[in-house]
């Protein structure tokens, strides 16, 4: 048996993956920690899962700067920065607190830590210390490959002008130059005092070698070349391309377990019998997911809400993530049901067509229950990239949430529960899925890491 610790940033998607990711190891006979800088005790704890408190992130360690009056006090402001940038570059460095997480990682005493690619502080002060880690993805591969598009792009290969490999290839070009300039004009506004310098800088201090840091691609501020990473995603759910070494697919991870702690009685009450009701009759039930709604998409859920009031035959159930209020609309139709929060996984059991957002991991849910999508991407992240995959597999339908009509959103729900390809599809996918599980490609994994 061995002590395994896992450390994510907390944030829905991975948290959730990670309760999977602990179940599995505890079911292999290991002894598993779920550790977050986010507190997230109450999640975790839910789940049965021993939990431990990490200290918080700081993700702007840029000192202040004394006021300035004036017409010139921006260029005041910077010449303070340049005259005390030493001192400040020391207490950006010392705001990240790298005693204290050398200390949290030492009482662990593990025997492998499996951290989130984003935590880096974590990560550089683990490689330092000798401490054996694998990077935890939950994304495709951020790694740049010939003819394959930048995640954060909804380009298709070998589809249109933009799938052309030469156009993909100069949109990488644009890609690392707008980083490049980002992120150096963050380095003289801030006099090197920004979160990424402050990163450097820790590297540095701890002898963490600067070639094993990656281009500025996705996520920011940096990502690593040659140190082992799984992927909580399925290859064959990937473009076509040369695989990075060392990136490991370990499959998705769908803990079915999962208690949702936010719904209230109410609601699980009215929720159960609506699922009982589509179970006994003949009505498609539709899943409308909106956990990362921004502003303007209220115009959108208005017009899938118009498309779904034209047929009778439908149900939609729409989980509005705590975003907007169930009366959003003046006039809800009968056959649609919002939802301030939504137990994802007991309504995509049920569900036959799921209209999301294109998060990774709603994603996974949704070919884990063998569910068609139409993706409407949030534009957000790697939405873009997560939908383009969607669609060059054919596990549903693409469109535009600001340019598609109450039309075009009705034909494309129509398509995806009435053409046979799509469930046909999931279906190949799922058995994928399933493989990872059945052969315990993680698990097996895990034990070699272990050696």
């Amino acid at each position: 048996m061995a002590n395994i610790v896992c450390i994510t940033s907390g944030l829905s998607g991975i948290l959730h993956a990670s309760f999977a990711l602990a179940a599995r190891l505890e079911a292999a006979g290991h002894q598993v920690t779920c550790a977050s800088p986010e507190n997230v005790r109450e999640q975790v704890e839910a789940q049965g899962f021993q939990y431990v408190q990490l200290p918080a992130l700081v993700l702007d360690p840029e000192p202040e700067v004394p006021a300035r009056k004036g017409p010139f006090r921006k260029i005041k402001r910077w010449w303070y920065k340049i005259r005390h940038a030493e001192d400040r570059q020391k207490q950006s460095l010392a705001s990240i607190g790298l005693p204290l997480i050398r200390e949290k990682l030492e009482s662990f005493s593990a025997d492998l830590l499996l951290i989130d690619v984003e935590l880096h502080e974590y990560i550089l002060m683990a490689y330092a210390e000798k401490m054996p880690l694998v990077l935890l993805s939950q994304w495709f591969s951020l790694w740049k490959g010939h003819g394959v598009p930048y995640l954060l792009h909804d380009t298709i290969p070998d589809r249109g002008l933009k799938g052309h490999p030469a156009v993909i290839a100069f949109a990488w070009w644009r890609v690392s130059w707008h980083r490049w300039w980002m992120f150096t004009k963050k380095n003289w506004m801030s006099v090197g005092t920004d979160r990424r310098s402050a990163l450097l800088q820790a590297a540095d201090s701890l002898g963490f070698p600067r070639q094993l840091i990656r281009e500025n691609y996705w996520p920011g501020p940096f990502t690593y070349r040659e140190l082992p990473v799984m992927s909580m995603t399925a290859w064959e759910m990937e473009f076509p391309h040369q695989k990075r070494q060392q990136l490991h697919y370990i499959g998705p991870m769908v803990f079915t377990g999962r208690k949702d702690t936010q719904q209230d009685e109410a609601d699980k009450k009215k929720l159960s019998q609506l699922l009982e009701r589509t179970r006994r009759g003949d009505q498609a039930l539709i899943y409308c997911s909106v956990s990362s709604l921004k502003a303007g998409d209220r115009i959108f859920l208005e017009k899938v809400c118009r498309a779904v009031a034209r047929e009778p035959a439908w149900i939609l159930i729409l989980g509005l993530g705590g975003r907007l209020k169930r009366d959003f609309l003046p006039d809800i139709p009968e056959n649609v049901h919002p939802f301030s929060w939504v137990p994802q996984l007991q309504v995509l059991e049920k569900a036959h067509c799921s209209i999301n957002h294109g998060g990774i991991h709603t994603i996974n849910e949704c070919v884990h229950y063998q569910v068609p999508m139409l993706v409407y991407s949030g534009k957000r992240s790697d939405q873009n990239g997560c939908a383009a995959r969607v669609a060059y597999h054919e596990l549903g339908l693409i469109g535009d949430k600001d340019q598609d009509t109450t039309d075009d959103i009705h034909r494309k729900i129509s398509r995806v529960l009435s053409e046979n390809k799509y469930r046909l599809r999931m279906l190949e996918m799922n058995q994928y899925y399933q493989a990872y599980q059945a052969e315990r490609r993680f698990e097996n994994l895990v034990a070699e890491f272990l050696k």
